[in-house]
């Protein structure tokens, strides 16, 4: 009897081994394991679960772990678990956007997601702690790690203008169009683009927008032209924006532009000091 009770008294040792053993690894997770976060996108098409990395100069320093729909039904709140020593991308001011593929003839960027899928990136922030994030496409910046100044076009009919479509001054690309959606009322048609820092104070109140045509052509007897923008342009289009000479005060970001089907009869004599 007494060696019945001692037999099944050594079998008892293995669960509670390993039980201990579950509880020390358990332990050692919520140790390791960095804050949570919710990041809020527009649409969340390519984002999977437990697959879609976020990821730091091609480093990994998170992973998504679910998505839902938010409240109001307008966006998709990611939640995503963030590596201990990647704290930092809990902080206000850290920007979040979704990489995706884009090929035009001034940059080449995100290939490597047509391989690997799509993955979050991040630039941490300075400011205080914090949980919820506004993240952004790939296409909402030229280059995600600078910062840029968000404005907004109106036009009744839209032709030629897409998202990705470059922003001009004087042929040079100062911006690049983020967005393009019918108004709330259906009356208008908005263009989201933004504009590095370097490049704002070319935005004025009095600034003019409208759509750059790749190719234009007069004709007549004594007064004919032939005109060919650059080949981006010229397959993409594109807007131009150009400021009277009696330059207005800079325009502040979030400011409403009309953009208008052709450039202003004067524009070539427009010549302002825009510091």
């Amino acid at each position: 009897m007494m060696k019945n009770l001692k037999a099944v008294w050594f079998v008892w040792l293995f669960p509670l081994f390993a039980v201990i053993l579950a509880g020390y690894l358990l332990i050692q997770y919520y140790q390791h394991r960095g804050p949570e976060v919710t990041i809020t996108f527009e649409e969340g098409s390519r984002i999977r679960p437990d697959k879609t990395e976020i990821r730091f100069r091609g480093v990994r320093v998170g992973i998504v772990t679910s998505l839902r729909i938010s409240d109001d039904q307008k966006n998709v709140e990611v939640t995503a678990r963030l590596e201990k020593f990647a704290s930092d991308f809990a902080n206000e001011g850290t920007k979040y956007w979704l990489e995706s593929p884009r090929i035009s003839f001034e940059e080449i960027r995100g290939l490597d997601t047509l391989v690997e899928g799509s993955y979050i990136s991040a630039v941490p922030g300075n400011g205080g702690r914090t949980k919820n994030f506004t993240g952004r496409s790939g296409t909402d910046l030229k280059n995600p790690l600078e910062e840029t100044a968000l404005f907004k076009l109106e036009t009744r009919s839209l032709d030629s203008v897409s998202d990705g479509d470059t922003i001009f001054y004087r042929g040079m690309n100062v911006g690049s169009v983020t967005k393009v959606a019918l108004s709330k009322t259906g009356q208008t048609i908005s263009v989201h683009f933004r504009v590095p820092w370097e490049y704002v104070r070319l935005v004025r109140t009095n600034t003019v927008f409208w759509r750059k045509a790749g190719f234009q052509a007069k004709l007549g007897l004594f007064n004919s032209f032939v005109k060919m923008n650059s080949v981006d342009a010229l397959l993409r289009g594109g807007i131009e924006l150009a400021t009277p000479t009696n330059a207005g005060p800079k325009a502040k970001p979030g400011t409403t532009f009309a953009l208008v089907g052709e450039a202003p009869k004067e524009v070539e004599k427009w010549n302002p000091v825009l510091e």
